[in-house]
């Protein structure tokens, strides 16, 4: 598995959500991710719940809330049986019958999200000795390759910005071309991993020549390493703010008005949310029917 390779790090949970529903069954397998009130998945295997990969489901609503937040136990064969986890708002909702969760954390220590499995009918099986050791075996697999592949995210961004070739000849920043190819690769980052991302535009009237190549100089110089600017032509000029939020990327924008208003340069700035689906427009709308 690839450093920090996004594509290689989706198989690779595949594989091993595969491996883990061979051997000790359960209907539906998970990788999830905690995002501040929201419960996102990242993969999921099996059937039997009408959950899909990027559904987004309420954190407080999930026996993960409870598995992780309380102490729950990891293996729940019956959850009628387990009033903590029953009494979970979509327990009933779903028709859970027996739930497994394992806690991951990233690699800064904090709380990324589970691994985690479900079933429509109890499990009294799932608890035969020898079955927790070996998923928390397990679990510490897939957080160890969780917590290198992010890791080295921000060095494999670094890399394909300086290996596209596809560049604007006057101020060396991406071109059009090159700022698709980018965006395209930091969405798949966003999908394997549930980041998010958002693109800051920046834009002028007339500027001559000089003025252009000092706003790429000034765009260049004022965001972090791990970010990627263009020009798109027509004094137009955007910046992808990596593993960012609109509330720091508002941050961002007004730091660089001002730097650029400082040198003379009167610019407009702008930002929207990275789409993960290119073009599309995605309502962020929680379901009220799903979670574990």
């Amino acid at each position: 598995m690839h450093r920090g390779n996004s594509h290689s790090f989706k198989n690779f949970v595949d594989t091993q959500l595969r491996d883990l529903q061979a051997r000790f069954g359960m209907a539906m397998w998970l990788l999830t991710r905690y995002r501040d009130d929201e419960w996102l998945l990242l993969n999921t295997l099996g059937e039997g719940f009408d959950l899909e990969r990027g559904d987004l489901l309420r954190w407080r609503d999930t026996i993960c809330y409870r598995r992780v937040l309380k102490e729950g136990p990891l293996i729940c064969t019956d959850v009628a049986r387990e009033p903590l986890y029953r009494e979970a708002p979509v327990s009933a909702r779903l028709g859970i019958g027996a739930y497994l969760g394992l806690p991951l954390v990233d690699h800064t220590g904090r709380l990324f999200g589970t691994l985690c499995a479900l079933d429509p009918h109890p499990q009294p099986d799932l608890d035969r000795p020898g079955n927790r050791d070996a998923l928390l075996r397990q679990a510490h697999l897939m957080e160890t390759a969780l917590v290198w592949n992010l890791a080295g995210l921000d060095q494999q961004r670094i890399a394909e910005f300086f290996e596209e070739e596809s560049r604007d000849p006057d101020t060396d920043l991406l071109d059009i071309t090159g700022w698709t190819r980018i965006l395209d690769q930091e969405r798949a980052r966003c999908r394997d991993y549930g980041l998010s991302a958002v693109i800051l535009r920046v834009h002028g009237d007339n500027l001559n020549p000089d003025d252009r190549a000092e706003v790429a100089d000034s765009l260049a110089a004022l965001i972090r390493h791990q970010d990627m600017a263009a020009y798109l032509g027509h004094d137009q000029f955007a910046v992808l703010l990596t593993e960012n939020t609109p509330c720091r990327a508002e941050q961002v924008r007004e730091r660089l008005l001002d730097a650029l208003n400082a040198k003379g340069l009167l610019m407009r700035c702008e930002y929207e949310p990275l789409r993960i689906i290119p073009g599309l427009v995605q309502p962020e709308v929680l379901l009220d029917g799903a979670v574990h």
